[in-house]
């Protein structure tokens, strides 16, 4: 597994570099463990962990997340990857939508494991507005194509936009792309293309030089016979190459007879959260083709897989998974169960509610409107006009406590019993065949497995004297 490793330190007297040497140090040994390799190192020096503003590493992080540099993040503990739960979660989210496991060097349950629920209640919620948004821009998106209008996508070179927000043709730019075409039926080289470009002084639409990559797209991009769909409705756009040139440049591209499906990257639901019992090794996934020529999945303990002797026999990959979201769905969405999550949940939030922006500032408020309410009844028992002012500024005062308010509670919002019940209990409808609840489930409730020869002990995300699960799997080679 390739890995990667964020580190942070705060402002403060005492906080230096031999912080983040440390903290990289335990994430080094806890990847030497699992098997990961480590290709970057992330940190941000002298950063609250507050805010994901001016923690530059911290989104160069997940930036190369979603471009798949690695396929797992190491951190020595949750609050170095934040303080902010909404900031956690979101942040969770994004590597979670690009493939990326979160692990923690020196913590296997962060912040108390009914947390974990809680941001994934957040997660959630922020996947829903996420979907919920996009809906609407997509639905505006199609009813702006309706009228003939553009509505903010890319522009292929040759052509602009007018006045009135048709997409037209630039006809200057539009002469060097026909000529492109026409040098590239004729057996043009790529680079004679973009020399092309280069000399009339051509970029790309965000401003950068043209490439091979570039001149590839544009000569089998179908926007150049006037085709612009926008969520399924057509602009009416003038074509910039013919049908018959279009169709000769395709022609000089070698399709390739490469089966992509049979390179595809085979998911591990569990990886990551299940480890040997008899050496503590985290099991990894890995592949085996019987006497049939059939492949078969399965986890296998990881130092057993770099060498080393261990007991445990590799487990099929499907078997193990359908025992574990089984058994899940049994133990966790229970009505006692989901009731107990959800009275722990709200404890937590209340105590994070005394880091709440929002709560300090309503404390202020208070206190404003008590003083206010103390000059109304200074100014009906003596008249005193010089109060007037003063009550005034506080009036100001008290609008801008409001929107300060407002402005807070729009970033963490508060959730109530009946949305946290209705969220996990939104899991009982989930299809156990479908490939996106299996994972949701997985990283909502459960924390560990331990895998022994024919069991697996499920540790789920609740306190102590909370449920576990221990189920029956069979053991087995391929060979």
């Amino acid at each position: 597994m390739i890995g990667a490793i964020y580190a942070r330190y705060s402002a403060g007297p005492n906080q230096t570099d031999q912080s983040i040497e440390g903290q990289v140090a335990d994430c080094r040994v806890c990847a030497e463990q699992k098997g990961i390799q480590i290709v970057e190192v992330y940190a941000d020096r002298h950063v609250s962990g507050k805010s994901i503003i001016g923690r530059n590493e911290f989104q160069r992080m997940l930036r190369d997340a979603e471009q798949h540099r690695f396929e797992c993040v190491i951190v020595w503990k949750i609050d170095r990857f934040g303080r902010d739960r909404q900031d956690i979660a979101l942040g969770k989210l994004t590597l979670k939508r690009a493939g990326v496991k979160l692990l923690y060097a020196k913590e296997s349950v962060p912040e108390g494991p009914e947390g974990i629920i809680l941001e994934s209640v957040l997660e959630g919620l922020a996947e829903y507005y996420s979907a919920d948004l996009r809906q609407k821009i997509v639905r505006g998106m199609r009813e702006t194509a309706k009228k003939g209008l553009y509505c903010g996508q890319p522009l292929p070179i040759g052509y602009t936009v007018d006045e009135n927000r048709h997409v037209v043709i630039d006809e200057e730019k539009a002469a060097i792309v026909r000529e492109v075409f026409r040098l590239h039926n004729t057996g043009a080289r790529t680079r004679d293309l973009i020399d092309l470009f280069r000399k009339h002084g051509i970029n790309g639409s965000r401003g950068k030089p043209i490439s091979q990559s570039v001149i590839y797209r544009m000569l089998r991009n179908e926007k150049y016979l006037g085709r612009f769909d926008v969520q399924g409705v057509e602009l009416p756009v003038e074509p910039i190459i013919d049908p018959v040139t279009f169709e000769e440049a395709a022609k000089h591209f070698k399709t390739s007879r490469n089966n992509a499906a049979g390179r595809a990257k085979v998911d591990y639901l569990l990886s990551c959260k299940c480890f040997c019992s008899y050496c503590g090794a985290m099991l990894t996934g890995e592949s085996g083709t019987g006497h049939a020529g059939k492949i078969y999945h399965y986890y296998k303990c990881g130092a057993k897989k770099r060498g080393a002797k261990c007991e445990l026999k590799p487990i099929k990959r499907d078997h193990l998974e359908n025992r574990v979201i089984e058994s899940t769905v049994q133990d966790m969405l229970t009505d006692e169960m989901i009731d107990t999550i959800t009275a722990r949940i709200m404890e937590i939030q209340k105590q994070d509610d005394a880091q709440n922006p929002a709560e300090q500032l309503r404390k202020q408020l208070d206190s404003n409107r008590k003083r206010q309410r103390n000059i109304l009844d200074a100014i009906e028992e003596t008249g005193a006009k010089g109060l007037a002012a003063r009550l005034a500024a506080l009036e100001d005062e008290e609008y801008e406590l409001l929107a300060e308010i407002s402005r807070a509670e729009i970033k963490k919002p508060r959730l109530t019993e009946a949305v946290i019940g209705a969220w996990l209990r939104s899991f009982r409808n989930g299809d156990m065949n479908d490939a996106a609840f299996r994972q949701r489930l997985v990283d909502t409730f459960i924390a560990k497995i331990e895998v022994r020869n024919g069991e697996a002990l499920i540790f789920y995300n609740i306190r102590e004297n909370g449920p576990h699960s221990k189920v029956r799997v069979r053991s087995e080679c391929w060979r």
